[in-house]
Parts: structure tokens; sequence; C-alpha cells
């Protein structure tokens, strides 16, 4: 039967998340809207007043913090309720009128930072051990870090008005994607003869089926709809890489890269280290890619063979009352509060589950200190949908203890440490799957799904890290970023990292221009943290499956730690120690050791 999406109004309430329970409905949004107007003015009171003493210090942090808390708030149902159907542009208004009144405030607030800066240092030390700024301390140890890259009151007043307009690129490739292009995607044949159109996830869906030419209809399909657009998104992506390298100059950072690491505190040979471990470990990648193409009986790889699973007799598949059972089951070793907290919020309001007309690809997890840890997802009953639910949900949870335990200015984990929560859920339902399920095709298949995980995760991500890396450099250096450039640098990373197993021939040409669709290009050295999150959480997970005294505890004080300290020091108190490279190595050592087992299953 052919699959046609549904439009958002036909999307039954229990599949969709609970927006509304944030406001009641956009009349409600509106009032809350227009009392943040207020708060710019307020906040700005306070400036060339912080120096006067510790308590109008406080005051203006509190009046700044509650500011912001409710814009967030604001924010949260906007951006919501417009990735529900990113073609409704009623809420696309409701979301640019919350941007510009977000950016409105950080204008107004702009001040803070650089004022305090200006201050006497030993004073505001002297400060911070007493009450009512003892509770800012860390907050404040932090703003002094960044004071050689803190700017005059002016410059950083200047800095937060053109974020509005430099954050168009991304905006620009988000309608591109997910609404025009979408929209043109062609049909393919099923291997039932049906005409599907293809969509974000279908595509993927589609990678994964056992029919060969059915992949290749699909893989074919999408990405010719990208070839067309590929001037576009170069242009977008051009601007968007050029504005991380001029905030990084601006704030006289040595490169867009020492830039993004410096808010976690994490030096670039950290960044550098993860990046020439894998390499090193590609040998053992090469020969998991030898392997999926002896069982898969072809004779060279191509890249639409790279999503489908090596054991295909074996086919898992889920509802969604199935997948949160699952997920419940995995993340048992958790405890039971973790598990009545989870499945209650996989249930209820917490998530919006299906694709539908208009609707964000992906999946994320998103909120505020004030309301639900909300999860976007797109679930087609795969096991990857399944292991989506439990990686998003490892989010939402580390949210729902952060924000319990800490201070709203220390409730926000950085999303180095988010990727360790996330990860670690899955690390868990994968473990869950291999000690419920003994069938030795089942088992085979099972570990061939987790070793497909490596390869999204650990060295996937690697590769667009290192992507990201070159491409940034390019800038630097003043070589514009074309269509041609980068289709050609992309296409060397992706042979350097799949081997001489794939052919690379014309059928795989249009892997080159893959980095035009992955919206993680837009947000300035993110995915690496998904590989580094992957290494810490294998260990992590480890350790609570091995019982270990403390480890449990040790990874519930992680989740309630949210921002209160730097990333690498959180994950040192769960016994995970990325400055060093044993925790990327053992994740490496234990993918390689799965490979040995999957040959000897398929032997």
């Amino acid at each position: 039967m052919t699959q046609t999406q549904k439009r958002r109004d036909q999307v039954p309430a229990e599949d969709r998340w609970d927006v509304a329970a944030i406001f009641t409905d956009d009349e409600a949004w509106e009032s809350a809207l227009e009392a943040t107007r207020q708060w710019p003015e307020k906040v700005s009171a306070y400036q060339a007043r912080l120096s006067e003493s510790e308590d109008v210090l406080a005051e203006a942090l509190q009046t700044w913090l509650q500011a912001t808390r409710e814009m967030e708030k604001v924010w949260v149902y906007a951006h919501l309720r417009a990735d529900e159907d990113l073609g409704n542009s009623h809420y696309q208004e409701l979301m640019e009128r919350a941007r510009s009144s977000f950016v409105a405030l950080m204008t107004a607030s702009s001040y803070i930072s650089p004022e305090i800066l200006a201050m006497e240092e030993d004073a505001i030390r002297a400060w911070m051990e007493r009450e009512p700024l003892a509770t800012y301390r860390f907050w404040l140890e932090d703003l002094l870090r960044a004071k050689p890259h803190t700017l005059s009151p002016q410059e950083e007043r200047l800095l937060s008005m053109v974020s509005e307009p430099l954050s168009a690129f991304e905006r620009v490739f988000s309608v591109l994607k997910n609404v025009d292009l979408a929209g043109r995607l062609p049909s393919v044949e099923d291997d039932e003869g049906e005409q599907q159109q293809l969509s974000h996830s279908l595509f993927i869906k589609l990678l994964e089926n056992p029919n060969r030419e059915v992949r290749k209809a699909a893989f074919d399909g999408y990405y010719r709809e990208y070839q067309g657009n590929r001037n576009t998104i170069a242009t977008a992506m051009d601007g968007g890489v050029k504005s991380h390298v001029f905030h990084a100059r601006a704030r006289n950072h040595g490169s867009a890269l020492e830039a993004s690491l410096f808010n976690d505190n994490v030096e670039v040979a950290v960044y550098d280290a993860l990046i020439e471990a894998v390499h090193d470990a590609l040998p053992a990648f090469y020969r998991y890619m030898d392997l999926r193409r002896e069982l898969l009986g072809v004779e060279r790889l191509h890249m639409y063979d790279v999503y489908v699973p090596a054991v295909p007799e074996v086919n898992l598949e889920y509802s969604y009352e199935e997948a949160v059972e699952l997920v419940s089951l995995a993340v048992a070793p958790l405890g039971e509060e973790y598990v009545a907290v989870a499945r209650e919020g996989m249930q209820g309001g917490w998530v919006d589950r299906y694709e539908n007309v208009g609707k964000r690809s992906g999946a994320y997890s998103s909120g505020s200190y004030d309301t639900l840890p909300y999860i976007l997802m797109n679930f087609t009953g795969t096991l990857d949908s399944v292991f989506t639910l439990a990686h998003e949900l490892g989010h939402s949870m580390h949210s729902w203890h952060s924000n319990r335990a800490q201070p709203y200015h220390l409730a926000d984990y950085r999303i180095l440490v988010a990727e360790v929560a996330s990860t670690t859920n899955e690390a868990l339902l994968n473990d869950h799957l291999l000690s419920t399920l003994e069938d030795r095709n089942t088992r085979a298949y099972l570990i061939d799904r987790y070793l497909d995980g490596f390869r999204g995760t650990l060295f996937r991500q690697t590769m667009f890290a290192e992507f990201e890396k070159l491409i940034h450099g390019m800038v630097e250096q003043g070589q514009p970023l074309t269509a041609d450039s980068l289709d050609a640098r992309y296409y060397d990373l992706v042979k350097l990292y799949y081997g001489d197993s794939v052919a690379f021939d014309e059928q795989d040409e249009s892997i080159a221009w893959e980095w035009a669709r992955i919206d993680h290009f837009f947000y300035n050295f993110y995915v690496y943290k998904y590989a580094t999150g992957m290494a810490s959480a294998v260990a992590i997970a480890r350790t609570i499956l091995e019982g270990q005294e403390g480890a449990l505890e040790r990874y519930l004080t992680f989740l309630r730690a949210g921002g209160s300290d730097y990333p690498l020091n959180i994950l040192m108190r769960a016994g995970v120690d990325l400055t060093t490279p044993d925790p990327v190595s053992m994740a490496l050592a234990e993918f390689e050791r799965l490979v040995g087992e999957l040959e000897t299953l398929v032997g």
C-alpha cells in the first residue's frame, strides 16, 4: 500500500507532545510574550551599577536570570509548535517574534559580562566567597576565565545585535531541506512494486531494505534532488562557517575550533586526539566493512549498502508501545525511580512520535527549566527508531535530574556531557537485547547492529568532525566554500574512512554531496561530542552492568550535576577521563572484539 503522510491536524493527540502544558493556547503565549517585553528595561537598569556592591550585583544577576528563564519558556513553546509543521507560517512567525524578543533581552544584558570583567578581580573574588554571590561562584569563575575573550560593552552589544541576522544561514538551510526540497523528493518503487514518496526518514528506512535495487533507487533518487540544490546549500554553509570564524576572531580566539571548545574548557588536543585515535583504528573498521561485504554476498560494496543489516534474515520491528516497554527494561539497571519517570514520560506528553507533513526531520530533546523535557522523533518501527527513543530519552532524563538537583543558573548541562547520557542508554539497550536473545542468527544481527552503531557514531561522527575542521580551516585561510570544493573534500574523507571494500565508482559518486544534507555542519563543531560521548558511555555502562561498587550512584550524581562544573571534571567524577586516550581506545577495542565475535558467529 502506498504510504502517505498525515497532516498535523490528523495526528491523534496521544501521539503528540503536550505543548499545551507550557501554555494552554496561543493566546496565553501572546500574554507571556508581552510580559517579557518589560525585562530588557529592568535588566538595563543595572548598567554601570554592578560595581556598587555585592548586593547590587546579586540583584542584577537575579533579574537577568529570571528574565532569561521566562523568555526560554516562551521560546520553547514557539519553536516546538514551529517544528510540528515547518510549512505553517503562523508558528514560524511566532518563533521569529520569540527570537526577536530573546535578542532584545540579550542586547539589553550584553553589558553584564564586560562590566563585571572591568571590576577589580580581587574584589569580585572576595564577593564570591560571601552571600548573596556565593551561589554564583562557578558562573563568575567561568566568566573571569573568559576575560581575554570579552569585549567592551559597546562591542558586546554589537555582537548581540548581529546574532539574529547571522543565524539566518542555518534557518535558510533548514527551510530549504525540510520544506522546499522535501516536497520535491521523488517516489521510488519498493520491493513490493509500490511507489513510495521519499522523505528524510523513509530514505534511511529504504537504505535498510534487503533488496539492493530498492536501496540503490532510494540512494539515487534522494541525492539527485540534493545535487540540484548544492550551490544554494554551499552558499549557506559558506556564510555559516564565516559567521563562526567571525565570532572567533572578534573574541580573540586562535581559530573557530578553539573558540567552539572554549565554553566547555576543552583543549584542541582532545579534538585532535579523537581523530588520530579513530584513524589508528581504521584497519579494524576496514575489517568490519569487508566482513559486511562477504555477508551481503557482493563483490564490492556501494555506499547504499552500508545501512542494511548484514544479517538480513532477522527482521525486528516494533510498535511504539513495544519500544517503550523494551527501553524501560533496558534502563532498569539505573534504578526504579529512573524507570518510573522514563516510562511516564514516554507514554505521556514528552514525545512527539510520528512523521507528518512538514514536520522537522530527525530527532532531538528540548525544553527549559520550567517545561517538560520534550522529545521530537519520527518513529518508523525499526530498531533504529527504538535506539533513537532510548537516545533522546537519555537527554530528557538528564534534564529531569539536573533541573531538580540544581538551581536554574547551574541546571543547563553542556552538550559534551549530554551525549554521554544519551549514549549510555543506547549501550544499556544493546546489552539488554544481547542478554535476552540467544538465537545465533538474532545475536549476529544485534552485534552487527551495534557495530553499525559504532560506524554511525564513533567513526562517522569523527569523519564529520574532521570535515568541519577542514572546512573551517579553508575559510580561515581565505578559501571560499563552493559546491565543487566541498564535494571534493568530503568525497576524499569518505574514501579514507570506508576503505577499499567500497567500490567508489560512478554508483557512489553522489555520496560526494552528502555534506549538503547534514544539519550539524551548521552547529559549529557539535558532532565530535557524539563520538566522545559514545566512548564515555561504553565505559560508564560497563561499570554499571558489571555491578562495580558505587558505579550507579556515580552515574546518577553525574546526571544531577547539570552545569555545576566543567564537562571534563564532571566526567572524571563518573570515572571517565577524556584528557587521556583511554576512553576512546576502550571503545575502539570493544568494537574490534565485537567484530571478532561476529566473525565467529557467522563463520
